[in-house]
């Protein structure tokens, strides 16, 4: 009878209203992965075969990093606040409400088809603070660090990397899909 019930609600669907659930999804498993490769790659590759002295601020990836919490995107989220303060708290729970967001989109987008977006703004409005500030981040790190762009007039504060650039992309063209739809973000 479920099956019934969920097939005619999917019927009743019109192009529009799939094509509009179907791009939000995408976008949001977009998102987040585009935040977990800002979050842990990274940092792995940063004490990748480093040896650090006795008086060092970093020990290992090991001892920094893991010992936050048992799982290591938890791990990294909590290194990034609390070791390297790239992040404040509302980022962190912004990057767990998103991932939240994505499992429930991955494992019940066919419940989700009639979806409201709009309850997602504030979310989406969040997430593209914390993603901002993940990418500005790693771009001060991998390239604001090097001598050479010390004193070329680069605006640091407002430099981003490629995961947001894909990001904002993305956002354009699917608000161009969604056409006059509110589509929540």
């Amino acid at each position: 009878m479920e099956a019934i019930f969920q097939m005619t609600r999917f019927e009743n669907l019109t192009e529009q209203q799939l094509t509009r659930t179907l791009s939000y999804a995408g976008f949001i498993l977009l998102s987040y992965e585009l935040v977990k490769r800002l979050l842990v790659s990274p940092i792995k590759a940063f004490y990748w075969n480093t040896t650090f002295g006795d008086d060092s601020y970093f020990k290992s990836y090991e001892e920094d990093v893991l010992t936050r919490h048992k799982t290591e995107f938890e791990a990294c989220l909590l290194y990034l606040r609390d070791f390297m303060k790239a992040l404040n708290s509302d980022d962190v729970l912004t990057i767990q409400g998103l991932r939240e967001h994505r499992n429930k989109i991955a494992h019940e987008l066919p419940d989700l088809l009639e979806i409201d977006l709009t309850q997602y703004r504030g979310l989406l409005e969040k997430v593209d603070i914390a993603l901002f500030k993940l990418s500005n981040y790693r771009t001060i790190m991998e390239i604001g660090a090097d001598p050479e762009f010390q004193d070329v007039g680069i605006d640091w504060n407002t430099t981003y990397g490629l995961e947001y650039m894909m990001f904002k992309e993305i956002v354009s063209k699917v608000k161009a899909i969604q056409g006059e739809m509110d589509c929540g973000f």
